[in-house]
């Protein structure tokens, strides 16, 4: 992933011609960049540095408590996850491929993260709000390997 800020006020050295935003813009086409999983915790979380004033906050970037987790492809969000995938938001507009990609990827990064070495299921309880079996995106996170549970969905870890 290539990422390029130039901050107005910030200490350090930042030096680029004028063209190397359009550079940094023309990279990979967002369809072939990889996705990243990455806790909102992180330090190379770039969504968690303060905004300068007046600027609007990409809605998804924020998830809140302990192990929220941002997928993105090409330094845009394409998935939010709090309560280890309970609840999932995707950004709008997004295709039912990056759901279904998004989706996988973070399924996969918490399946290994079971306590004790154990892989776990995840079970997601709902998706924008809605109960995740009659969400729009129902069908893109079946796609990526979850199975209906009722009202939620789960991917197996052991089955994938």
């Amino acid at each position: 992933m290539r990422r390029g800020y130039f901050v107005a006020g910030l200490s350090g050295a930042q030096f680029a011609l004028p063209e190397a935003v359009e550079l940094l813009r023309e990279g990979e086409s967002e369809g072939d960049a990889a996705l990243v999983v990455l806790p909102t915790t992180d330090p190379a979380n770039v969504y968690a540095l303060p905004l300068a004033p007046g600027t609007a906050a990409d809605p998804l970037a924020r998830p809140r408590g302990a192990g929220a987790l941002l997928v993105t492809r090409a330094g845009r969000i394409v998935l939010a996850s709090e309560g280890r995938g309970a609840r999932l938001r995707v950004r709008e507009g997004a295709t039912p491929a990056e759901v279904r990609d998004a989706a996988r990827a973070l399924a996969e990064r918490l399946a290994e993260r079971g306590a004790r070495g154990r892989r776990q299921d995840v079970i997601v309880e709902t998706v924008d709000g809605e109960r995740a079996a009659a969400s729009p995106h129902a069908e893109a996170l079946r796609a990526a390997g979850f199975r209906s549970t009722g009202t939620g969905l789960r991917f197996y870890a052991g089955v994938g």
